[in-house]
């Protein structure tokens, strides 16, 4: 899987990182949006990058409306 965080946002009070991604992932093209909780503000690209990695990793675990 191959993705790039277009955007994210760090909502302190809710303690929720809000992003939006895209990529490749076994040759089809994807963007999601979605929130994660975080207890601590990830700072830097690479930390919201991580993040994302986790829930997107997560997120495809889930099957699909196909079955796939």
């Amino acid at each position: 899987m191959q993705f790039e965080v277009t955007a994210y946002n760090y909502d302190e009070a809710a303690q929720r990182l809000h992003f939006t991604a895209s990529g490749y992932r076994d040759g089809m093209r994807f963007t999601v949006a979605s929130h994660v909780r975080c207890l601590k503000d990830p700072v830097t690209p690479q930390n919201a990058h991580l993040v994302a990695l986790v829930a997107l990793t997560e997120i495809f675990k889930r099957p699909s409306a196909s079955g796939r």
